[in-house]
């Protein structure tokens, strides 16, 4: 255990420690996957005790459940910086960017998505009741995005577009394509254009 190790088991303060603990099990399960991930390598990178861990995640489950409401909570941060200041069409390419790529480059996200889809069904069932209620979740900060960009169209209309968006955007990450290369951004950017865009007014 290394000094800085100590310091942080004894004085951090609880917000920090659990910022800490969070980043290191994301780091752990993205490094050796969900099911190898040890909750003893989380604590020992993360300099705090395996009581304080176990207090506060019981299980593996409910610490990748909370990696998972940050990785939420980041995503949608992104997305807000992404479109500000463009008009409906232009907000409905960039957030489809911005999916594409989170979902391409996170190395967990990408982990769970591509290597191990059946942790990422038991992720879902963690951070709400079904997997109808996560994409359901997603779709509405979409829609609230474009909301705020300028779409006019009915609610209805613009839940079931954004819903589309976030489908699309998911499969193209699980299920590779040679038509579109996801590390392609101008190409990504073209796609939503020709084919995402003019679905929303």
């Amino acid at each position: 255990m290394t000094t800085g190790a100590r310091r942080l088991r004894t004085s951090a303060p609880p917000e920090e420690q659990e910022a800490t603990i969070l980043a290191c099990a994301r780091r752990e399960f993205a490094e050796v996957g969900v099911r190898r991930a040890s909750m003893d390598a989380v604590a020992r990178a993360a300099g705090v005790s395996r009581s304080t861990l176990y207090r506060r995640f019981p299980n593996k489950d409910a610490l990748l459940a909370k990696v998972g409401e940050v990785i939420g909570f980041e995503t949608i941060r992104h997305l807000a910086g992404a479109v500000r200041g463009l008009s409906a069409r232009d907000a409905v390419v960039e957030a489809f960017v911005e999916y594409t790529r989170i979902f391409d480059e996170d190395p967990l996200v990408r982990r769970l998505l591509v290597e191990e889809p059946d942790v990422a069904e038991v992720l879902v069932s963690q951070t709400s009741r079904t997997a109808g209620d996560f994409l359901e979740s997603s779709s509405a900060a979409v829609a609230s995005t474009l909301r705020r960009a300028g779409a006019t169209m009915s609610d209805d209309d613009l839940a079931l577009a954004a819903e589309h968006f976030v489908r699309i955007a998911f499969s193209l990450a699980q299920i590779r394509t040679r038509r579109l290369d996801l590390g392609d951004v101008q190409a990504i950017r073209d796609y939503a254009t020709r084919f995402l865009a003019p679905m929303v007014s």
